[in-house]
């Protein structure tokens, strides 16, 4: 994965030089708000002349305000120094920045927050200790040991911002008094009393500006109406903070024989270890003695460094992946990477830049589109980028951010471009089986995000879950062409709808919970019409539906899913449980309580699986319900197929409980769709 961002970086720089050439591709995107919507850049400007903070708001975000405020995201790693001054953190602004900067030993520029540290900020520590508003009994939490970035706070209690206003209510003292009080725990002290003073300051600024939180696109330091980010030393600092390496490595054999030399391109000088830290992706861990050499981290050097016009490429080309190639599957964060296996013509920044829009534009709609028309039109216009000139593959990177870093929770490699047509195929042939076995429905659609819907995955902690895992091993065999085991699959199927019909929370299911279960369950049939096209799923043959003594309807249904005989006899049985189900909705649908419109029968069906013996007793409920609704001699065809082929294998029964339950569901909602597809069909008929 490293070569093919180092690759993309090295496309991006090629032969620039100079720091407009380095800024251009180390700057991060800003989202650009679309309509009306606008979000804005937050100036915290400081006065040298007197204690005075003004706050502006007035300018917009636009396409060049990350280039214009040198906007490069943030330090990266967890416990890395934040010092730059223009950032989507308002928190680092209070406590953190100003302090590194002076550290930092810019010219001009330290000098500068040197003046506005000892004007502005207090050492939180000192300036608690001696209030007077503590008693000794509060003060004496302030003895644990402080971190770095909490030492210095904004002294909010004795600046003014915008005419003589203030940015906290409190002050610092009432606010640590009413931390020490109500606080469940007293460790870490001094990062609570940053968390809690962050957000009295937060709801400060909103007041101030009448803007939200999340209107506020950057936060740019400046002092005396200057932004820092404007100085030429503050840049140069910044180019060569993301170029930095340990320099005086010399180019000798004994270096290389102690395996000083590139990771990337094997060259000798101006190697480090370190550089891999520049990076939101951290592709070798830094932390562990079991992955030093001599089980010592001061050898990890020994295994693992980079040049310096490496790890500049790579910064690059990480960026870039961040900026132009990122999407989203549902919950999922994901990365689309490509891999240049051949060119023949030079690689150029254009190119990239067009490609990674048609790459996102091609999983997103194969993900949630609005038409077929339009998954044609966009994966046409991708494919026409895969040519005799450049031959690629993708990789997928499903990840989720941790701090300050990025952790990869599945990666799929390798996957060839033409992927995206199968999808539009299978997804074009699926649509058209569905209008011919169902009815015409123009809101029905399979695709990625039907799946996504299909398997239920708890959304707290997603990224450690094992139902995110069966869904990633789903995408998986689809973009890597592999198989799925069937009877898991209808697992996790059935297992959604249990989550619906019970209403759990927590899911990402939610939005389905109070409705009818067929619309779930008739997606999630087509969901494996769908893999099956894609050849995920193994297809066996069905029964021969010339035997059975049904209407041709279903007898084609049956067909077309490939039906065996004991799944026949399900599906007929949910057809029945449809019938009953849809008697006793017309019969309560006028009632102004809660039992209108309910379906007593589906009280009968346990959702947690169906074994034999349960089976066995629902068939009798069935026939007993037809009876009582008075609906047997219409359904009696259906009811004695079923129960012909059902006595048939009962005995031998190889059915688990889930897909014993899922094919009597299938049954169900294949009922129900067309009852309300009929219905929603004859209104439009009346009305016109």
């Amino acid at each position: 994965m490293i070569e093919e961002i180092v690759e993309i970086g090295d496309v991006l720089i090629g032969d620039a030089s100079g720091n407009d050439a380095y800024l251009s591709v180390l700057t991060e995107d800003i989202e650009v708000p679309s309509g009306d919507e606008k979000r804005y850049v937050a100036k915290i400007d400081f006065s040298t002349n007197e204690k005075k903070i003004n706050i502006d708001c007035a300018e917009e975000i636009d396409d060049e305000t990350a280039k214009k405020y040198v906007y490069v995201g943030s330090a990266e790693g967890a416990n890395s120094s934040q010092w730059f001054a223009s950032t989507t953190s308002f928190a680092y602004f209070l406590t953190e920045t100003i302090p590194n900067l002076v550290e930092c030993e810019i010219p001009v520029v330290s000098d500068i927050c040197k003046k506005i540290l000892d004007m502005y900020f207090v050492k939180v520590k000192e300036y608690l200790s001696k209030s007077s508003e503590l008693i000794d009994e509060e003060k004496r939490y302030l003895q644990q040991k402080i971190e770095k970035k909490y030492v210095y706070f904004l002294d909010t209690d004795n600046i003014v911002v915008n005419d003589n206003k203030r940015l906290t209510e409190k002050p610092l003292s009432q606010i640590y008094k009413e931390l020490i009080n109500n606080a469940k725990s007293t460790d870490k002290i001094f990062k609570q009393l940053r968390d809690i003073f962050t957000k009295e300051c937060t709801n400060g600024l909103k007041k101030l500006t009448e803007l939200k939180p999340q209107q506020i696109g950057l936060y740019v330091l400046c002092v005396d109406g200057k932004p820092l980010t404007s100085y030429p030393e503050y840049i140069d600092a910044v180019i060569a903070y993301k170029r930095q390496v340990k320099k005086g490595t010399e180019k000798t054999k004994k270096k290389q024989k102690e395996g000083n030399i590139c990771y990337i391109c094997l060259d000798t000088d101006n190697l480090s270890f370190e550089g891999f830290k520049k990076t939101k992706f951290k592709y070798f861990t830094t932390n562990q003695n079991i992955f030093a050499s001599y089980l010592d981290q001061k050898n990890y050097a020994k295994n693992i460094t980079v040049c310096e016009k490496c790890l500049l490429k790579l910064v690059a080309g990480d960026i870039f992946l961040r900026n132009k190639l990122k999407t989203q599957l549902g919950s999922f964060d994901v990365y689309v990477l490509p891999t240049f296996v051949y060119t023949s013509a030079k690689l150029t920044k254009n190119y990239l830049e067009e490609l990674s829009q048609n790459i996102t534009n091609s999983l997103n709609t194969a993900w949630n589109y609005n038409s077929l028309e339009k998954l044609r039109d966009d994966i046409y216009n991708f494919l026409s980028y895969f040519d005799q000139n450049h031959y690629f593959l993708l990789n997928l990177i499903f990840y989720r951010e941790a701090q300050a870093s990025t952790k990869i929770i599945r990666f799929i490699p390798d996957i060839n471009p033409s992927i995206f047509d199968k999808i539009y195929n299978a997804a074009s042939k699926v649509f058209s089986q569905y209008t011919d076995l169902i009815g015409n429905d123009p809101s029905f659609k399979i695709s990625l995000e039907s799946i996504y819907y299909s398997v239920p995955i708890r959304l707290k902690n997603i990224s450690e879950s094992k139902e995110s895992q069966r869904l990633l091993n789903i995408y998986d065999a689809i973009f890597s062409g592999k198989r799925i085991a069937r009877d898991v699959l209808i697992e996790n199927f059935i297992k959604a709808v249990g989550v619906v019909v019970y209403g759990k929370e927590g899911y990402n299911l939610s939005k389905f919970i109070g409705n009818d279960i067929a619309s779930m369950v008739i997606r999630m049939v087509f969901v494996i019409r769908f893999l099956e096209i894609l050849d995920c799923l193994e297809v066996k043959r069905g029964m021969d539906v010339a035997q059975l003594n049904l209407s041709d309807d279903l007898k084609s249904y049956i067909q077309q899913m490939n039906y065996d005989e004991p799944k026949t006899a399900l599906f007929l049985l949910g057809v029945l449980i449809g019938e009953i189900g849809a008697k006793q909705y017309l019969a309560t649908k006028d009632r102004q309580d809660d039992s209108a419109g309910h379906k007593p029968i589906l009280n009968k069906i346990n959702y947690n699986g169906i074994d034999k013996p349960k089976l066995i007793r629902l068939c009798n409920d069935v026939h007993n319900k037809l009876r009582q609704e008075k609906i047997l001699p219409y359904t009696e065809m259906i009811f004695a197929e079923m129960k012909r082929l059902l006595d048939k294998h009962i005995d031998s029964w190889k059915l688990d409980k889930y897909e014993t339950l899922f094919y009597i569901l299938s049954g169900y909602a294949y009922k129900t769709q067309k009852v309300i597809l009929n219905a929603s069909s004859n209104s439009q008929d009346t009305s016109n």
